[in-house]
């Protein structure tokens, strides 16, 4: 059976693991067989990361009408190479037919591959139940905006064969707190983002059961009060989890380790929101529902406001080593808020490191600070689904026992 030697990313204990029916068969400790160096050699082991917010990669957008259930195993493929074993394509802002288009073709992707379906856990609606104002809406364009709809999501729900799990919406959108107590109800779990709601809004949706502010720090107006904001309320309130980009451009050192301590690591969750542009040489590119300019720093941008972010273009890896120079904190619990965090958010069952465990693992190398320290690297060697190799960096093998 294929085995392979890690350190547990949180003890350090160096291990010999061996895969058998898609889970972990054995996990066997080797610290009496090797020495202090040759197990500081070895490469770190964890559960697979866990990506709440992918846009999509290389050029191609969950959101656009041109998506196919091939672009979506293409996409899967790419993302298991930034360590990413799980995630929720995020169906962005768009008409209702494009949305209708995009739930719908994921859904059948995983009927005709799947595989795919240990990979893809759901959905992720951001939007189009969000503010309209410049800043606050992000990418997202403008004319496809409205109000909560029950009836459209009903519909959407349905497309997506019930694979719609976690919804971005903005508290301050008249009707709101209805609509987030029916989703509620439906077991689907609510977040708010792109908003410029004010401390009454976000305190009535956290009452009705909005659990998650979706990319804390971005999603917002360029120009906000000093005092009475959207960010303030959220991040006073415990009842409120929040998701953080940490690649470096999204948000400062100070804002990161801000919310840590507001918020504490049991609050805290890590997306890398990566792009359909991500990939992508330097240059101006347009999809069904926006443009974006990719710098040549990578940096991507909403096409001719540069101040507006158009997602990542770094994997949910760089983003876990990133947070341990912002925030300053451990690399095992920067990859508990990539790993065990976004599970518990959408109540779904975490990968343990132990016999009889899912083999849904991603193995990785130390963190490479970069020379201008905005963001870090996090070299990715493999990554398992339920036992099944999605990514194999050239040079890493797996042995046999």
């Amino acid at each position: 059976m294929p085995c392979f030697r890690a350190r547990h990313y949180s003890t350090g204990e160096p291990l010999e693991i061996t895969i058998q029916g898609g889970r972990i068969g054995s996990m066997n400790s080797l610290r009496t067989e090797l020495s202090e160096l040759e197990s500081m050699a070895l490469p770190f082991v964890s559960p697979s990361f866990f990506d709440l917010q992918v846009n999509g990669y290389g050029g191609q957008w969950f959101s656009d009408l041109s998506l196919t259930t091939g672009h979506i195993g293409q996409i899967a493929s790419q993302l298991a190479r930034f360590g990413i074993g799980q995630f929720l394509p995020a169906v962005v802002t768009n008409t209702t037919c494009a949305m209708h288009h995009s739930v719908r073709t994921i859904s059948r992707a995983i009927q005709e591959m799947p595989w795919l379906g240990q990979q893809v856990a759901g959905i992720h609606l951001e939007g189009p139940w969000i503010s309209s104002r410049d800043g606050a809406r992000g990418a997202h364009p403008l004319h496809a905006i409205r109000s909560p709809d029950l009836d459209e999501f009903d519909s959407l729900q349905a497309a997506s064969n019930g694979m719609i799990k976690l919804v971005t919406v903005a508290p301050e959108l008249p009707g709101m707190n209805r609509f987030i107590r029916e989703l509620v109800s439906r077991g689907i779990v609510v977040a708010m983002g792109h908003t410029a709601a004010n401390a009454d809004e976000i305190q009535a949706a956290v009452d009705a059961g909005v659990t998650l502010a979706t990319h804390l720090g971005n999603g917002l107006e360029s120009r906000i009060h000093r005092h009475h904001n959207p960010l303030w309320p959220q991040l006073a309130d415990d009842r409120l989890s929040c998701s953080l980009i940490v690649d470096g451009q999204h948000l400062p050192a100070a804002f990161v380790k801000t919310v840590i301590r507001a918020k504490t690591l049991d609050r805290v969750l890590l997306t890398c929101d990566i792009s359909g542009w991500a990939g992508l040489p330097s240059g101006e590119y347009v999809s069904d529902w926006g443009g974006c300019d990719v710098l040549d720093s990578g940096k991507l941008v909403v096409s001719g406001q540069p101040e507006f972010l158009a997602g990542s273009h770094l994997g949910l890896g760089d983003c876990i080593a990133t947070a341990t120079v912002l925030g300053e904190i451990p690399l095992a619990r920067a990859v508990d808020l990539a790993t065990l965090q976004p599970r518990k958010l959408l109540n779904l069952t975490i990968p343990e490191l132990s016999a009889g465990g899912l083999a849904d693992l991603t193995i990785f190398q130390e963190p490479r600070t970069l020379s201008q320290k905005s963001h870090a690297e996090l070299p990715i060697l493999a990554t398992m689904s339920q036992g099944q190799m999605v990514y194999q960096a050239e040079g890493f093998h797996f042995g046999s026992a």
